[in-house]
């Protein structure tokens, strides 16, 4: 058997086990499954596109649920959304603006580089903190302060100036006056040893670090007269946004994942180390660079993963996917169009609630009938899809491929005769499309398409290099392949 080694279309066709494309396949801890399909979270669908989402939890450990359109703020509770739009009147996004949300305590925040800083605690709406807050296009809690990137100071409190590579931290354990000042140790200031906007501002256990498209900076509270020291981080990663960054560690040893403007790296406290070499020049070649905000990641806890969505050319919608398992450090791919991605926690399901939820039985969870709803809160990776939809990543798996690499020699040809996937669980249909070339720069021919038979594919066809599609429906697990190659002889 050949080992997969993962989505690599960077690296060496005849690398053995290597994957140059593939779809709807993510590496597990022990070898590569079909990626679970969207599944109905049971909530109906957001007013517009979704702007923006987040999970945030409480200090009794409940959570809430936010997301946001152009036009208003909205909270999922019991499969709806309860609208939470302040009274006064928003000013609306723009196609490149998100809203960002953060939680400190029992307090919920939400901000926009267009609108002022809101939060949300006991009322039933949003409501502004102070009319001369800073509007901000980043948010984050670090250590009781309320963080805010990508600043406008629209209240005169310090220069009444637009900076996009400004930061703001408001009082500590506050976030009403966010007037600099060295006694309630509100703070403002500037990054500019490297160019460009932050776009990114993420806890790093009690620090904070702030990220601009090809360089970063760490964040330290050193007290009062400068409150926060940054520092910057060597090297030139970075992040296209705050989506695109996720925390893959724990408060104690924190780890940030990201995907910058051309490589995807990882963060542990020194320097950031680029992750992605064996798949970078695919996807950053594919990237559409005029809507890279629009990227973002999302960690799913359970299977060791991290999806990140980026957009290609002709849609300001992320689109295409690429899957990292940060414990075996391989690449997969689990394309599809959405519109955010984020976490999502399903409270327990009653039978007064199946007919929302479930459309027949035959969709009802596979466990045990003393089992099926007893989950309290299970955090789920989840997104909004098109149609404004929150779906799970959860369903049962649809189609997937695996575009093999190229198995031969350039000294002689050899009869393909065979070929086996090694399943751990089988796929409900397989087949396999063989192509084939002589010369590794040539266009590859077609040849026959074989359908799965007691676990194996059978063919013949010679020629120096050989490569196939695998194609499957259905759920499936397979640490590998074996390909059985007679030899014509000698040139």
């Amino acid at each position: 058997m050949i080992p997969w080694i993962g989505y690599a279309p960077d690296v060496d066709p005849v690398t053995p086990g290597v994957m140059v494309d593939c779809d709807h396949v993510i590496p597990t801890a022990r070898a590569f499954e079909a990626a679970p399909s969207p599944a109905s979270s049971g909530y109906t669908a957001l007013a517009a596109t979704c702007m923006g989402a987040s999970l945030l939890r409480k200090t009794d450990d409940t959570v809430r649920l936010f997301a946001g359109t152009s036009a208003n703020l909205y909270e999922g509770q019991s499969n709806a959304w309860t609208n939470r739009t302040p009274a006064a009147t928003l000013t609306g996004l723009g196609s490149a603006d998100r809203w960002r949300f953060a939680q400190m305590g029992d307090t919920s925040f939400a901000v926009a580089k267009t609108e002022k800083l809101h939060f949300l605690a006991g009322a039933s709406t949003f409501a502004q903190t102070t009319s001369t807050a800073p509007k901000a296009g980043v948010i984050e809690t670090v250590n009781n302060f309320v963080m805010l990137f990508d600043v406008v100071d629209q209240g005169a409190l310090y220069d009444s100036a637009t900076r996009a590579d400004g930061w703001w931290c408001g009082p500590k354990g506050g976030y009403i006056d966010f007037t600099p000042s060295v006694t309630s140790e509100a703070a403002t200031g500037v990054l500019q040893s490297t160019p460009g906007k932050i776009t990114a501002g993420r806890r790093f256990g009690y620090q904070c670090v702030a990220y601009k498209l090809r360089s970063m900076y760490l964040g330290t509270y050193v007290g009062q007269p400068v409150i926060w020291d940054w520092q910057l981080i060597p090297g030139d990663a970075g992040a296209l946004s705050q989506e695109a960054v996720v925390n893959i560690g724990t408060p104690e040893q924190p780890v940030h994942l990201s995907m910058g403007a051309d490589n995807f790296y990882a963060y542990a406290g020194a320097r950031a180390m680029p992750i992605g070499d064996a798949v970078k020049e695919t996807v950053f070649g594919e990237l559409n660079m005029a809507h890279y905000y629009s990227a973002c990641a999302l960690h799913d806890r359970a299977r060791n993963i991290v999806r990140f969505w980026y957009p290609v050319v002709g849609t300001n919608l992320p689109e295409k996917c690429i899957v990292f398992n940060y414990k075996t450090g391989k690449w997969g791919r689990d394309d599809r169009q959405i519109e955010m991605a984020v976490d999502f926690s399903a409270g327990g399901t009653t039978y007064d609630a199946l007919g929302t939820s479930y459309a027949t039985y035959d969709d009802l969870p596979a466990l045990p009938y003393d089992l099926a709803f007893s989950v309290a809160s299970a955090e789920l990776p989840a997104v909004f899809d098109t149609a404004h939809l929150l779906k799970t990543l959860t369903g049962a798996a649809g189609a997937s491929s695996i575009t093999t690499g190229d198995y031969g020699d350039e000294q002689i040809f050899s009869t393909l005769a065979r070929v086996r996937p090694r399943f751990l669980s089988a796929p409900a249909a397989a087949s396999f499309a063989n192509y084939y070339r002589d010369v590794l720069s040539d266009a590859l021919t077609a040849d026959a398409t074989t359908p799965i038979a007691e676990g194996r594919f059978d063919m013949l066809r010679s020629a120096r290099w050989h490569r196939g599609v695998l194609q499957m429906e259905g759920d499936w697990e397979m640490p590998g392949i074996d390909a059985t190659l007679i030899p014509d002889g000698e040139e």
